[in-house]
Formats: structure tokens, sequence, C-alpha cells
């Protein structure tokens, strides 16, 4: 029997494997880290007890069982489970008995309304399979022989299948009802050597801890990126792009011009300090213009007095990581600057802060750390109305090699 019933819970076990590979294509399930999603619990058991084998004249148990779970994703559970001693009603005399044993099994759960329909966070009823094994230590009567002595049948293994049904009461609390069979055999020689059979009803609770914090973080800063958020990206992507390309252009002009002007300046005879001076000028004023071609077009912005991203100017974070990722050859030069509210020594460190922060951000994202300069410009360089809130920013400058 025992092996009859690993054979079906193997079988079990393929066939919730084989449906979970069509179900777990589902994008909306959000994927969780080890340590969130566990669940600690206790059931509440009533047994049948079979001797050495499915003799079922040895009595009903009535025990406990303490449980941890971790949701491994919408359709999988791991249970780990400890069996403690209960009571034991002897059948043929109705006489109350310890039952003393101790289960240690280690279970997996298959959803089977969750593969078939999919993923549902509101779901609260679940239909499903448990299967699984382990180890036991047992000092009661169940499977006592008059050719076995005491040490003979104390250890068994264990394997179990089972139907269960749970209902999420709330977000952290959900209640079950199972109804499972289990076989078990001595040690060592498990495959000859049967022990006893139990079926029977446990009616339980769970208390899910839920995501840890940091998963809640990141699934957070996930749900921000909406199509519409994407879209943005994308088009802040497709403009710098273009601006990128304009600017190369706009600066093989320029050098070619210099080169130009350079060579008119070689020729100019010697004593004619007037029209070199001329030349001289012009060559770094187009130098000193060269800036204008460098600048990316758009600033990340900052709230008064803070030196964090907000979600809004994220975008334009994504967008410069991106194409810094699509254009390995650029690197950046990045400026922090501050309005006028507050001393200098103040908005020196805030502007320091802010550029720090955004280079920070672009690391995490995948750009070499040498690939940026950093510079807090503190509130030496405004625009229009000191307080504007475009003289809080990070701006972006192609650096010239």
């Amino acid at each position: 029997m025992l092996k009859k019933l690993l054979s079906i819970g193997v079988l079990a076990s393929v066939m919730a494997f084989a449906n979970t590979g069509i179900a777990q294509e589902t994008p909306e399930y959000p994927h969780y880290g080890f340590w969130s999603n566990w669940s600690i619990g206790a059931s509440v058991d009533f047994a049948k007890q079979g001797n050495m084998g499915w003799d079922f004249k040895q009595g009903t148990n009535i025990g406990a069982t303490f449980m941890f779970e971790k949701e491994l994703n919408y359709v999988w559970d791991l249970r780990l489970s400890l069996a403690a001693p209960g009571l034991l009603i002897a059948d043929e005399d109705a006489e109350w008995t310890f039952d003393r044993y101790v289960n240690a099994a280690i279970s997996f759960k298959f959803s089977i309304n969750d593969a078939i329909k999919g993923y549902n966070p509101d779901r609260r009823g679940s239909l499903y399979l448990l299967a699984g094994g382990g180890l036991g230590f047992h000092r009661n009567h169940a499977g006592v022989s008059e050719l076995m002595s005491l040490d003979e049948w104390e250890n068994t293994v264990f394997a179990q299948i089972g139907l269960g049904f749970s209902y999420k009461v709330c977000k952290h609390s959900t209640l079950f009802l199972e109804v499972i069979a289990d076989d078990h055999a001595f040690l060592p020689k498990f495959v000859d050597h049967r022990a006893m059979a139990d079926i029977y009803v446990s009616l339980g609770y769970l208390y899910n801890f839920g995501p840890t914090a940091a998963d809640e973080a990141l699934l957070a800063q996930k749900n921000l990126l909406t199509q519409e958020n994407f879209d943005a990206l994308n088009n802040k992507v497709d403009n710098l792009e273009k601006e990128l390309l304009a600017a190369k252009q706009n600066e093989q002009k320029l050098k070619n011009r210099i080169a130009e002007l350079e060579d008119e300046l070689a020729n100019v005879p010697q004593g004619n300090t007037a029209a070199a001076d001329s030349l001289q000028k012009v060559i770094d004023q187009i130098k000193a213009d060269q800036m204008t071609y460098y600048a990316l077009p758009f600033s990340v912005l900052f709230d008064v007095d803070q030196y964090k991203v907000n979600d809004t100017e994220m975008v334009k974070i994504d967008a410069v990581a991106r194409v810094m990722k699509d254009n390995p050859d650029v690197k950046f030069s990045l400026y922090g600057f501050c309005d006028h509210t507050g001393s200098d020594a103040y908005n020196q460190k805030l502007s320091e802060k802010r550029v720090n922060e955004v280079k920070r951000l672009l690391v995490k994202r995948g750009i070499a750390e040498d690939r940026l300069t950093c510079e807090g410009k503190g509130k030496s360089v405004s625009f229009g109305d000191s307080k504007y809130a475009v003289n809080r920013r990070v701006s972006f400058y192609r650096v010239i090699e």
C-alpha cells in the first residue's frame, strides 16, 4: 500500500506540475523573495487508525498538528508540519489512552482552481491537493504485533496524500479543512514491514505574515511603471537618442570648422598679430559654444530642500540609463544646483547630495561609475526667479574627449 500511495503522489505531482507550466505564464502574479508570504498555523486532527495496514480496528485518534507554510507562487505552497501526541480511543473497550507519537512531514499543496482559472488576488476559496511524506516516532499501540518488540516498531517512514479546501477570511487569516490518508512502514526495511495507516480529517487555521517591507517597496516601485509612464519613458528615450545624434553631427561640424580656422591661423603671416588675434578669438568662442551641443534637453528637478528623486522625475533617470546602455562610449558630467533659499554652505552640500543621488540611481541601473563625474554648483547658477523649481536640478552634459 505504501508503494501505491507513493505512486499516486508522484503521478499527482507530475500532472500538477504539467498544468502549472501553463498557469505560471500569468504575468500579474507578483514574485516575492524567500522571506515573504510565510504562514504559521495549527490543526485539530480526527484520525481513524489501522493496525498493520488498513485494518481499522485500532481506534480513533484525536491529535494536533503544527505547521509552517511558504507560498512558492499562486499555485504551489510548501508545508513543514509536526504532528503532536493525542488521545487514542480503542474501538473494542472504548478505553482512552495517551497516544505518544511525533510525525514530521514535508508536503506540497497544489491549488486546483488557481491552476485552471489563473491568478486572482481576490479569490478567497481554494481547492487543493496535498502530497508529501516524512518520518515518525511512535510509542503507541498502533501496529503492534506479537512478533515485534518495541524497538522494532517505534521508527517509521510514511507517505501521505489528501484533498483540502481553504477559505481566506481576511488578508492574514485562512481556515482550512483537509481529508488525508497516510501509510506508515517500519525502518529500516520500510518496503516490506507495514506499520499502520491513517485516514483523518483536519480542521485548521493559518496566519499569513504577508510580504516583507522590502518586497512591498519593490512591488510599489514596479507598479509605478504604468503604461502611461512606460510610454513617457519611451518618448524620452526616443527624443534623447535624437538629441544625441544631432549633438554628434553638430560636434563634428564644429570640429571641422575649428580645424579650418586653426589651419588659417597657422598660415597667417608673422607679424600680423591683429589677424591672428581675431582668428584665435573666433576659435575660443566656438570651443566655448560647444558645450551647448552637449547638454541633454532636460534636467532632474527636486522639491524644496530635498535631494531624493521623486517618482515623477524617475522616468528621466530611466531614460538616461537606457541611452547610456545603448551608447557605451557616452560619458556624462552631472552638475547639481539649488535655488537661493538657504545659506551658500548649506546649498553647496545640498547640491552635492542631489548630484550624488542621481549618480547612485544610474549606477544602480547598471551604468559604470567611471562614466559619470559629479560636481555640486550650489546656488551659483540660476534662471529667472531664484526660487523657480528649474533651479533645483541636476543637469547632464556629455563629456568632450
